[in-house]
C-alpha cells in the first residue's frame, strides 16, 4: 500500500478483536451500506494527485448523518447477512457532495479508510423482524478494513438531460389480458422532507382477483425495476440516478433453486390482499 494513503487508514486488519471467531460457520446479519455509514461519514476519503506526485485530501463538507446506535427492523431488506466465503457488492456513485469538489483534467483518488460496525448479530434477517438491533457490549465490532483505493480522471463532458414524456394512460379492464389476474399499484409518501430524521415512502400493490379467485405468486423485482426518481428543475421534469446509483446490472451467475414459499424474492397474494414494502428516502437522493 502506498505510504502516502497509509496515513488516511482509520481500521486495519489489526484491529479485529484477537478473540474473533474466524471457524464460526454461522451466518450474521448487520447494519452497513455505502451511502449511509460509508460516504455519509466520510468512510471513504477523497486525494488529489499533485504535479509531484503527491496526494493531498480534497476537503469535502460534512456529511449530515450520525452513526446509529440502534434499528428497529421493519422488514428483511433493513439488514445485510452473510455467510462463510459469501460477499455483497455495492454499486453507487460518487455522492453530490464528492462530486461538486471535482476539478476536470485532475486525477483522484477514492480511498477506503475502513469502519468498524457495531450492529450486528448471529443469525438471518427474518430472525429480527419486528424487533430492535442494538450493539452488544459483550461482541466485538465488526471491522471493514481500509487500504483499497481506485484512480479515476475526471472527465467534463455534457450530461443529457431526460425529459419525461407524458406518462404511460392507466391500464383499463379492457387493456388488460383476458382470464389473467388483476393489480393495482399505488405508491405514497411525504409531500415534502428534510435532511433530518427518516422518512419512508411506501408501496402498495393490490391483488383484486381473478376468474378463478385463487392465490398468486411473482417476483417482486419486476415492480421494484420499473421506479423512476424525476426532479423538477426549471420547469423540467430531470431524470435522476437510481437508488443505488446506477442505471442497472448485468446478472450472470449460475442459476439456483429456490423455495418460493420462503424466498424474500417472491411475493404471495389472494385476492383482496395487498402487498405493502416500504423504504426510507435517501436525503441525498432527494433534496
Amino acid at each position: 500500500m502506498d505510504q502516502q494513503i497509509t496515513s488516511y487508514i482509520k481500521f486495519s486488519s489489526r484491529d479485529r478483536h484477537p478473540k474473533a471467531p474466524y471457524d464460526d460457520l454461522r451466518p450474521f446479519i448487520f447494519v452497513w451500506s455505502p451511502l449511509n455509514e460509508g460516504y455519509g461519514q466520510d468512510g471513504f476519503i477523497l486525494l488529489r494527485h499533485t504535479s509531484d506526485g503527491k496526494l493531498e485530501r480534497v476537503p469535502v463538507p460534512d456529511a449530515t448523518l450520525d452513526p446509529l446506535d440502534m434499528v428497529h427492523v421493519e422488514d428483511p431488506f433493513d439488514l445485510q447477512e452473510l455467510k462463510p466465503g459469501g460477499s455483497i457488492t455495492y454499486c453507487h456513485s460518487l455522492p453530490r457532495r464528492y462530486r461538486e469538489q471535482l476539478e476536470p483534467g485532475e486525477t483522484y483518488e477514492l480511498v477506503w479508510s475502513g469502519t468498524k460496525i457495531p450492529l450486528w448479530d448471529w443469525g438471518v434477517p427474518s430472525d429480527y423482524v419486528g424487533s430492535r438491533l442494538a450493539a452488544n457490549p459483550v461482541q466485538p465490532d465488526l471491522i471493514i478494513p481500509g487500504g483499497p483505493s481506485v484512480t479515476f480522471t475526471y472527465k467534463q463532458i455534457e450530461s443529457p438531460v431526460f425529459i419525461r414524456r407524458q406518462s404511460t394512460p392507466p391500464l383499463l379492464p379492457s387493456d388488460r389480458v383476458q382470464g389473467a389476474p388483476v393489480l393495482s399499484v399505488e405508491l405514497s409518501g411525504p409531500n415534502t422532507i428534510v435532511p433530518e430524521g427518516k422518512h419512508y415512502a411506501s408501496l402498495h400493490v393490490h391483488y383484486h382477483g381473478g376468474p378463478t379467485d385463487r392465490p398468486i405468486i411473482f417476483r417482486n423485482h419486476i415492480i421494484w425495476e420499473l421506479f423512476r426518481s424525476y426532479r423538477l428543475e426549471d420547469g423540467l421534469w430531470e431524470l435522476q440516478e437510481g437508488p443505488w446509483g446506477c442505471s442497472g446490472l448485468f446478472l450472470d451467475d449460475p442459476d439456483i433453486t429456490v423455495n418460493v414459499a420462503e424466498d424474500e424474492g417472491f411475493v404471495t397474494l389472494k385476492p383482496g390482499e395487498y402487498w405493502s414494502p416500504s423504504w426510507i428516502i435517501l436525503e441525498e437522493r432527494h433534496l
